[in-house]
């Protein structure tokens, strides 16, 4: 039988060990937040920048996932849009993702999609 976490008795594994090893993961490692840490911090500080006041969803129909960056206006879509090869390489931090999507809010989302297996991210 497998004993239940219990948050009061400390974390399963011990944390400085862990980060010693080479291949030692933290808890956050797996959760989505740490995931988008590691997406945000793996562009220089140009690219994160732009992408510091982007919001991030991922949307799951029937098995197809799409990674939408949802910008705060046109400029910075622009910005992303020349950048979207760069964005595409870092993408596959996050998880498996078939597509992602630039979008920008006019009056109704729109969203600009990008195939994650081709270069420069067409459709």
């Amino acid at each position: 039988m497998v004993k239940p976490f219990d948050p009061e008795e400390g974390l399963p594994f011990d944390e400085e060990k862990e980060r010693e090893c080479p291949f030692g993961r933290t808890l956050e490692d797996y959760t989505l937040t740490g995931k988008l840490r590691r997406f945000h911090s793996s562009f220089d500080s140009s690219l994160r920048a732009v992408l510091q006041d982007c919001l991030y969803r991922i949307e799951d129909d029937e098995g197809v996932i799409t990674f939408q960056i949802l910008c705060p206006n046109e400029t910075v879509r622009k910005r992303l849009y020349k950048k979207r090869e760069k964005v595409r390489r870092s993408i596959s931090i996050v998880g498996k993702i078939d597509y992602y999507a630039l979008c920008i809010d006019k009056g109704g989302l729109q969203c600009q999609l990008f195939d994650m297996d081709s270069y420069n991210g067409g459709v």
